[in-house]
Formats: structure tokens, C-alpha cells, sequence
């Protein structure tokens, strides 16, 4: 009972994947599919062929089915998926006008070609054929005549050896759900490659945005998106007089754990201490790797409130250990402080936000200054 569960579970999982567009099926699997579904198909012709009592019919579909499963397959693994598809899709349109000419146009054989339509697109866009296009709009101007053209036959000669009327519905009947199904599966499966393909896409910008505005060890904005976003913010302070606060911190000590642990335990110290900074700035808070060791942050708050912020994180830095290959490393930081003021540089405030971390670093490290006293 629990395994029914556990395999109707996966079942619904599979399905809701699918129609968000995430992708489990190579291109092998989707040919191996395909060509042994329509083995099946052609097993399943040759026994009703058997029943009808169409021997020649019987054992064309035979022999189709031997030729799927044994040297179609063997292409497919090959990965020669060219070939698969040259070989099927020609092998439905040589296969519908035999079957249109030796049991009669009534028997439904020619709406394949209309399947073969959704197949002829769906398999190149699977395999990334460079020509896929051409082949595609080729195959399907060679379909449209090869209709034509079974038409023609149909009306101006007799079928070979043609079928009871009521064994000729069945095969209607049959031909009609089989190509309406493909035309619904495979159009189903072109939406879900391109929902696939779509996400791929976006994954790929957010990585592209990552590597463009992100530092790559810490995850932290780097200089380069920092500066574009503490233009916008002087921009809207002039605009609407809302005011931010700048802090830029150093790790102090930073060489010493570079020389006594080795430069890995300098990249984790690093990584956790932007996590810390990240996780307690306040709501629309920036955080960069500013360069090397140093941090910094922009925020939405007065100078009070943003020093308290800062004293915070800087607490939380000081009790925080962080562990390597058995080594306790403790480490402190340095913060200096400056709040906006209409009509200043940027550049201003961040000389003036360093010249407070520095005067920091010489008297006693691990604080937070914002202010320089006089004399």
C-alpha cells in the first residue's frame, strides 16, 4: 500500500514538473521512446491486419516492426539521430501511400500525415540540428505533396486488396485516435522543451547578473554595482531630501589569519562575516566587498540608528568563532560612519567614512567611530 503511494506521489511529481517546464528525458530516451512506440503501433496494425484477414498487410506491418526494433534502435544508440529521423519520417509517408493504395483512402492512413507534421518539427528542435529548420518546413512541403499525391492514386486506382467495411472503420477509427494523440503529445512536449529551454535561459541571466553585480567568494554587491546604486541613492536624496547612512568596515588583523592559517581560512572568515553583516542590516540595506577585507554598507537610516545597527553586527562579529581544521579563529572589525548630507560626492562620504574607520584601527581596533575628535 505504501509503495502504491510512494509511486503515485512520484507520478504526480513527474507530471507537475513536467508542465512547469523542468526537463528529465534525453534526446536518446526521447528517440528510443518514440521509435518503440511505433513499433507497438505497427505490432498492433499487423495483429488487427491478421484478424481483418489482410495477410499482405499483415506482414508489412511485420517486418516494419522488426526493422524499428532491431536496426532503427541500434541507430538511436548510436546517437546517429539524423538518420532515425530521415528513416522515420520517410518511412511514414513511403508507408501511409502503400497502405492508402492496397486496403483504400477510407482506412484513415492518411491522417498520419498530418502526425507526422508535429513529429518532423518536435524531433530536429530535440536534436539541435543546425539545419533543423529547413529540414523541418522541407519534410513538410514533401508531406503536403505526398497527400496529395496518395489522393490522387487512391481516386484514380482500386486498392490492391481492400477490407471488409466494417474491419475499414476499425482502421479508421484506430488511425484517427493514434494520429490525434501524437498531434496532442508531441505539441504538449514542444510547449514543455521550450518552458525548459525558458528556464535554462533565465537561469543563466541570474548566474550572468550574479557574476556582472556579485563578488564571487562572499555573494556580497561588488564595487563596481555598489557605486551605481550609491549614485542612485545621492539622486533621490537630492530629490526628496531622504537621507542614508554609510559605514565602511575592515576586518581587523586581517594578514595575521592570511599568515598563521593559510589563505583559505581568510576566504571562510571572510564568507562569515559578510553572512553576519548581510543577515542583520535592515530592510533595503546594501552590503558590498568593498576590496580586500573591507565592507561596505548603505543604510536606510539616521546616524543614530545605523550606529546602533552597526555596533550590533560589529558585537556579533567579536562572539562569533569560526572554526578551521581544528583552529578557533577569532576575529574582530572596525567600523567608520557617515551619514548623507545634501549637496555632498559620494566620494566625500567615503573618504570621510574611511578617515573615521582609520582612526578607529589606531586607537584599539573593534568599534564602531562616528566622529574624529578635535585636536
Amino acid at each position: 500500500m505504501v509503495e502504491k503511494r510512494k509511486t503515485s506521489d512520484n507520478i504526480k511529481h513527474y507530471i507537475n514538473e513536467l508542465m512547469d517546464g523542468n526537463s528529465f528525458f534525453t534526446g536518446n530516451l526521447i528517440y528510443k521512446k518514440a521509435v518503440i512506440s511505433t513499433a507497438m503501433l505497427h505490432a498492433l496494425a499487423a495483429v488487427l491486419s491478421l484478424l481483418a484477414g489482410s495477410l499482405l498487410m499483415t506482414i508489412v506491418n511485420a517486418v516494419v516492426f522488426l526493422f524499428l526494433v532491431t536496426f532503427v534502435i541500434s541507430l538511436v544508440n548510436k546517437e546517429r539521430y539524423m538518420t532515425v529521423y530521415f528513416i522515420m519520417i520517410l518511412g511514414i509517408i513511403n508507408f501511409t501511400i502503400f497502405c492508402n493504395l492496397v486496403i483504400g483512402w477510407e482506412s484513415g492512413y492518411s491522417v498520419q500525415f498530418f502526425s507526422a507534421i508535429s513529429g518532423s518539427f518536435y524531433f530536429t528542435f530535440v536534436i539541435k540540428s543546425e539545419k533543423r529548420k529547413s529540414l523541418s518546413l522541407t519534410f513538410c512541403v514533401t508531406l503536403l505533396l505526398s497527400y496529395i499525391l496518395s489522393y490522387i492514386l487512391s481516386q484514380m486506382l482500386a486498392p490492391i486488396a481492400p477490407l471488409s467495411p466494417a474491419w475499414t472503420r476499425v482502421f479508421f477509427i484506430m488511425n484517427a485516435v493514434i494520429s490525434f494523440s501524437i498531434i496532442i503529445m508531441l505539441s504538449y512536449m514542444f510547449v514543455w522543451e521550450l518552458l525548459n529551454k525558458q528556464k535554462i535561459l533565465t537561469m543563466q541571466n541570474e548566474q550572468l547578473d550574479e557574476l556582472a553585480h556579485k563578488d564571487p567568494l562572499t555573494h556580497l554587491l561588488n564595487r563596481r554595482s555598489m557605486n551605481e546604486k550609491m549614485t542612485l541613492r545621492m539622486e533621490q536624496l537630492k530629490l526628496t531630501g531622504k537621507r542614508f547612512t554609510l559605514v565602511l568596515g575592515d576586518i581587523d588583523d586581517f594578514k595575521k589569519v592570511n599568515d598563521n592559517y593559510g589563505h583559505e581560512a581568510g576566504d571562510i572568515v571572510l564568507i562569515t562575516v559578510s553572512d553576519i553583516i548581510r543577515q542583520n542590516v535592515g530592510g533595503g540595506g546594501l552590503v558590498c566587498r568593498w576590496g580586500g577585507e573591507e565592507i561596505l554598507m548603505v543604510l536606510n537610516e539616521s546616524l543614530e540608528s545605523a550606529t546602533e545597527v552597526t555596533d550590533r553586527i560589529r558585537k556579533r562579529i567579536d562572539e562569533n568563532i569560526v572554526n578551521h581544521e581544528g583552529n578557533q579563529i577569532h576575529v574582530s572589525m572596525t567600523f567608520g560612519v557617515a551619514e548623507s548630507i545634501p549637496g555632498y560626492k559620494i566620494e566625500h562620504l567615503i573618504q570621510q567614512a574611511d578617515d573615521r574607520l582609520y582612526y578607529g584601527k589606531k586607537h584599539g581596533k573593534n568599534q564602531v567611530v562616528t566622529s574624529i575628535p578635535e585636536g
